[in-house]
This record gives C-alpha cells, structure tokens and sequence, in this order.
C-alpha cells in the first residue's frame, strides 16, 4: 500500500467534522518529527481549534522551536518565541476538519470507513482534503529526507476549523506569524483544485467576499388597515430588486465581474394578516479588485438612502481579493511539476480564480505568492465522496518537485 493512501485512510477514519481535530494531527505530527519537522499546536485561549505549524529548515543555526508555553492571547501581552525562520518559506496549508456527511444510510458505505472500489477512496474527506494532507506530508518528508541540506525553510501548516467559522483557526495563525516575523514566500493550498482530471486547473487567486446582515426597520399592524402601517418586508423587496439590478461591469482577464446574491431573508411573525415591523436579509458580495469592501458599503448605503429605507446594517468581511503572477516563481513551478507527472501540456492547464474562498486569503496579505492546487473536486460535500488513488500518488510527487524547484535552485 503506497504511503499516501495508507496516512490518507488512517485520517479518513477520524470523523473530525469542524472543529474536532479527532487526532488527525497528531498523526500528521507524528509523520514530519520523524523526519526531523520541529513542530508546535497553536491554539488561542477558549476556543476548541487546532493548528498544527510543522517547520524544517536546510540550513544550520536555524531556530524554530521557541518556547510554546511563551504564546499568549492576542488580547492580552505577548512574548516572542525567537523564532529564526531562514528564507525562502514554502508552507503547504491544509485543513484536518470535514463537513458532516449527512444521512449515512444514503452512502454506499460508511463514510469515516475509508473504502476502495475501483480505483477510488471513498469517505468523507477523502477529496476534501485529506487525501491533499496525507500527500503534501509524505512530500514534505520526502523532500527533506532526499535533501537535508537545501535552501529556506519548508513546512505544513494545517487547521481543524476551515470548513466552519475560521475562529482561532488560520487568520489567528497568520496574526501570530506576523508577531513572530514569519512571512512565508510561497503558499500552496491542497483544497480540491481541479474539475475533471487532476492537474487540469490551478487557482492563481480568488475574489474577496463580504456579507451584510441588514435589519429593515418599519410598522407592524393589521393589514387591513395599510395607512397605519410600514410594511418592512415591502422594503426589503425594493432594497433587493434594487440591489440586483446593479452592473458591476468590472471584470478583468484574471477575475470575473463583481457578484451579488441575497443568501437568506425573514420577516414577519407567520400571521397572514400582519404586516412585518422588521424584515432581515443577508447578502453576499463577492468581489474582484477592481472593488473594496468600502466601496461596497458605500453601495448599499446609498441604496438605501434613495429608497428612503431606515435599516441597520453589520458587515462581515470574509476575505479580500488576491492573485499570483502567472508567470511567477510558484506559479511556473507548479505548471512544469503537473507537465512532468501528469504529460499534460502546459497550455492546457487552466490557471483562474473562480470558486469560492480559501484559507490562502488569509495567508497572501503576508506577502505569499499563492496558488490552489489539489484533487478533483467533483464529489466534495457529497454523499460517497471519493478521489482516485492513483491521484494521490501524482499529487504528492507534483508537490515534492515544487518544494525541489524553490529549494534546490
């Protein structure tokens, strides 16, 4: 049984549904300290997430160990730990946790059973992305243990709480390495990347996403009597046409054009003959560039002010738009790795930004060149999902021979 497919199945076999870790890290834990990783658990004070940070530098007089205990709240006093983190830093970053698997008898077998049937893993997780874990791991270890001594600094970076609200999960990791002054200079994240064969597709960036919660405030009252009320739900509709209807016409060569949908709305107290005081929307921008999470409040605010809507509004900034350069270091380094373990051609690979949000959001403010790439992603958050075992091999060569390129050049 090849390495990756068995740590891939031993992790499948954790029901570590967000945030529960279950162990899975410290199985991954288990695999880089035998290969020399200096590793530590990251955690901020009351919340139940985990990260694992797992560090190895080729180079001597490196410290990466520090002092754990040292780490403080974020809101409280902080004490570096001393690290010394030689550059170039290539992190590959991934998450431990998985959604729920939902009704289980619908599954043609348990999903926190990992299971092979013709060619694929099924189980829950198996693409989504356990199997990314179990291959960046059994990369980095292979990498390190060919080449002890080589240039910067490698290492994983993972979380237990990516698939919920990110809470003390990777944006509190990216505020500890700023306090630490770890800025890595590669980032790649093994989420399920691409759509039909494994090497088909590289996400060079993604769009920033914002929500507003809106709370539309006017009468309730009988609606018998419509001069004696402020129907807030009638707003609401207005306030959503209006939104809607507005063209961003902002897209460029590398981002689609900004995007606007309504993700949920309430109103009323379930009588069919009163009116709503207050009516709720939640909505979602996502957004290339060419826009910021500013320029979007602006947005709706002014809307409102033009239907002459009385609402409070809470934003929530999810993350903010990022891009690598297609021709960039990571980004040519990836491509020729999926052109020599896969035989696809290079104009072949499609590099874009579509989809949805990724932990890398969180990683390229500090100054990371960052890229997704990972299995298909066909079968994620779904019953019997599943990746190909043959992939899992491929996957972990193609980020082997990335670490190479950085390193050894």
């Amino acid at each position: 049984m090849a390495e990756t497919l068995e740590l891939a199945r031993q992790l499948i076999a954790r029901p570590s549904i967000t945030p529960d870790d279950q162990g899975c890290q410290d199985l991954l834990e288990a695999e880089l300290k035998a290969a020399g990783f200096h590793c530590r658990t990251l955690r901020e004070q009351m919340y139940p997430t985990f990260n694992l940070l797992a560090l190895y530098s080729g180079e001597e007089g490196a410290n990466l160990v520090g002092d754990p205990e040292q780490i403080k709240n974020q809101h409280g006093p902080y004490d570096p730990s001393g690290l010394v983190v030689p550059g170039p830093i290539t992190l590959l970053l991934g998450h431990t946790d998985v959604v729920a698997p939902g009704e289980v008898s619908a599954w043609s077998s348990d999903p926190f059973v990992p299971t092979e049937r013709d060619g694929l893993l099924y189980g829950r997780g198996a693409a989504d992305m356990k199997g990314s874990d179990a291959a960046m791991t059994i990369a980095l270890k292979r990498f390190v243990t060919a080449h002890p001594q080589f240039k910067g600094t490698v290492g994983l970076l993972v979380t237990s709480n990516e698939e919920g609200d990110a809470v003390g999960a990777i944006p509190y990791v990216a505020e500890w390495l700023k306090k630490e002054r770890v800025y890595p200079n590669y980032c790649v994240v093994g989420e399920p990347s691409c759509t039909s064969e494994l090497g088909d597709t590289i996400k060079i960036g993604r769009r920033g996403s914002m929500t507003a919660h809106i709370t539309i405030h006017g009468k309730q009252g009988h609606v018998a009597y419509p001069d004696k009320i402020d129907n807030a739900a009638h707003k609401a509709g207005r306030l959503i046409a209006a939104l809607c209807e507005h063209q961003f016409n902002d897209a460029t060569a590398d981002f689609p054009e900004t995007s606007f949908n309504v993700t949920n709305v309430n109103a009323g107290i379930g009588a069919e003959n009163v009116a709503p005081g207050s009516a709720e929307i939640m909505c979602n921008w996502r957004f290339n560039p060419n826009q910021t999470p500013l320029k979007l409040q602006h947005l709706l605010e002014r809307q409102l002010e033009q239907l002459r809507i009385y609402a409070t509004v809470r934003y929530v900034i999810n993350g903010l738009p990022f891009i690598s350069s297609r021709d960039g270091i990571l980004v040519s380094a990836l491509r020729q790795a999926i052109v020599d373990k896969t035989g696809r051609a290079a104009d072949a690979i499609d590099l874009n930004t579509a989809g949805g949000t990724s932990d890398g959001r969180f990683i390229a403010p500090l100054g990371a060149e960052v890229v997704e790439f990972g299995p298909c992603n066909g079968t994620i958050h779904q019953v019997n999902e599943c990746v190909k075992v043959q992939d899992l091999d491929t996957l972990t060569d193609i980020y082997e021979q990335v670490l190479a390129a950085i390193h050894l050049a």
